[in-house]
């Protein structure tokens, strides 16, 4: 084997060497004097409720905890009435917080392996569901420091708020689709209005006909027939203006009454996009209930294609 070769070889060896010490090392310190656990739980996991909740923290390491500080996750508010509830008979601790953090700290040698500390504490649930991440950063009596995150979900447990508003667009639904129906009695004629209806849905079938058959001479011959057809949405436009203002009770309900009543509380779960507040559900819901209030009343084009 030549120099070169050999000085290679060597060359592998010592990277090699390095590598399994680094990783040797990286594993010692994985498994450091400050290895601990969390859990977190609550007597009721729905957004935007008060709740109480209990949160543990268990050592698992060598090195003493002698305090920790527990991120509160964006949302919830009114973090109240902390207590130690469990903790070891050799150490006195402390639980306080601020708006963002809650302090864990003993007067005593702190936590040795095996031992835990667990404190209650009362919040009102975030508005938002799904999972929120309360990080804790534990410090030894040595001044290590470790930190890890323990995962808590708030769901939408009751269908009540979302029925409601269901009930609320049916009935506004329903409302504005007769409000339309007696002004275009008033303004047309019941019987009129559906007469026209066909007759502009039969024009505009015959339109799409001819322009895939490119019949020129068909085409011309509607055309002349326009002028017609114009007439009789001009005159179908008269109750739809004044339905105009009528259906600003939409934007009343949805502003000044469901917004200020739910906020931002998730209510359902809309497939793709996740949960959603009262500020897209209801305009959903008003068009879809809107469009079959429509049909059932009567109000709708009549289709010739079926």
């Amino acid at each position: 084997m030549n120099t070169y070769k050999k000085l290679l070889l060597v060359t592998l060896v010592a990277l090699l060497a390095v590598s399994t010490f680094t990783a040797y090392v990286g594993t010692v310190n994985a498994q450091s004097a400050l290895d601990f656990e969390t859990s977190i739980s609550a007597t009721d996991p729905t957004v935007n409720v008060q709740s109480s909740y209990t949160f543990t923290l268990t050592h698992t390491g060598a090195a003493n905890i002698t305090g920790a500080n527990i991120t509160i996750p964006v949302g919830y508010l009114g973090v109240s009435n902390l207590d130690v509830t469990q903790q070891p008979a050799s150490g006195s601790w402390n639980v306080d917080n601020d708006d963002t953090t809650i302090f864990l700290s003993t007067t005593g040698d702190g936590l040795t392996n095996g031992q835990s500390v667990t404190f209650t504490f009362d919040a009102t649930n975030a508005e938002v569901a799904g999972a929120y991440d309360w990080t804790t950063k534990a410090i030894s009596d040595d001044n290590q420091t470790s930190t890890i995150t323990s995962s808590y979900e708030l769901k939408i447990t009751s269908f009540l708020p979302v029925l409601a508003i269901l009930g609320i667009a049916v009935g506004i639904a329903f409302l504005n689709s007769g409000i339309n129906r007696i002004l275009i009695n008033y303004f047309i004629g019941w019987e009129q209005y559906r007469v026209m209806q066909k007759e502009m849905n039969e024009h505009r079938q015959a339109q799409m006909a001819a322009a895939r058959a490119n019949d020129k001479k068909q085409m011309e011959k509607l055309k002349r027939k326009q002028s017609q057809i114009n007439n009789m949405q001009a005159k179908m436009m008269k109750p739809q203006m004044l339905q105009i203002g009528i259906s600003f009770v939409y934007l009343i309900v949805w502003f000044l009454v469901l917004i200020p009543t739910f906020g931002n509380t998730s209510l359902a779960y809309l497939p793709g996009f996740g949960p959603i507040a009262v500020v897209w559900l209801y305009p959903i819901c008003s068009l879809f209930l809107g469009l079959i209030a429509s049909r059932v009343i009567g109000i709708m084009p009549i289709d010739n294609t079926q």
